[in-house]
């Protein structure tokens, strides 16, 4: 029997400062071509909801990830998804509002879990490799 040492995966530790400019320039990126859109026949309530809706997803990062912010700042990205998603509703060129609206209150969730519960509590901390036996 031989064993083999297989790592877990690695994690890519970046700094706050470029996790919160790397997030405000997917959201400028994408604020542009939502604007192209609207001038291109978008409704405006259709491209608000969507700005809204990835406001809430990155705010998980800029908001909530820090750990000397207060408890109710907790409530700011689902305060963006909710207001996205009356948007969304109110949009006449947006199909299937309520269904859309869902899955980014969900990617939202899962993004405001991922920031809160799974950051190492300690930067020092590291993965330990796991062993596995091979027959």
């Amino acid at each position: 029997m031989s064993d083999l040492r297989i790592s877990t995966g690695t994690m890519m530790r970046i700094s706050e400062a470029a996790r919160d400019n790397i997030a405000a320039g997917i959201w400028f990126a994408v604020l542009v071509c939502a604007l192209f859109l609207t001038a291109h026949g978008q409704s405006i309530l259709m491209t608000a909801g969507l700005m809204l809706e990835l406001t809430a997803a990155y705010s998980t990062f800029v908001l909530c990830g820090k750990a000397a912010r207060s408890p109710f700042v907790h409530a700011a990205p689902y305060a963006f998804a909710l207001a996205g998603a009356v948007f969304l509703c109110l949009a006449p060129d947006f199909r299937n509002a309520i269904q859309a609206s869902l899955v980014f209150l969900g990617v939202t969730a899962l993004m405001h879990g991922s920031v809160v519960y799974s950051a190492p509590k300690n930067s020092t901390e590291t993965e330990d490799p796991a062993y596995v036996s091979a027959t």
